[in-house]
């Protein structure tokens, strides 16, 4: 089993190959939006695992490029 997530000593959850860029793209995005990163990830954890949601198969799971 790998660990896709730690708990950093800042209380900040660092996912693995996820930049600090993206990372940090999406929480200005769920700040502008009034929520958190947290939740947006909890949110989409919930409907997955409810099978609400499923990522596409064909879905590239590498990072946006800048400026999308």
């Amino acid at each position: 089993m790998i660990v896709l997530a730690r708990m950093a000593t800042t209380g900040i959850y660092l996912l693995r190959g996820a930049s600090r860029d993206l990372q940090r793209t999406a929480r200005q995005r769920a700040v502008r939006e009034g929520t958190t990163l947290r939740s947006v990830l909890l949110r989409g954890l919930r409907e997955y695992a409810a099978g609400t949601w499923t990522p596409r198969p064909d879905a590239d799971v590498s990072e946006v490029p800048r400026g999308h």
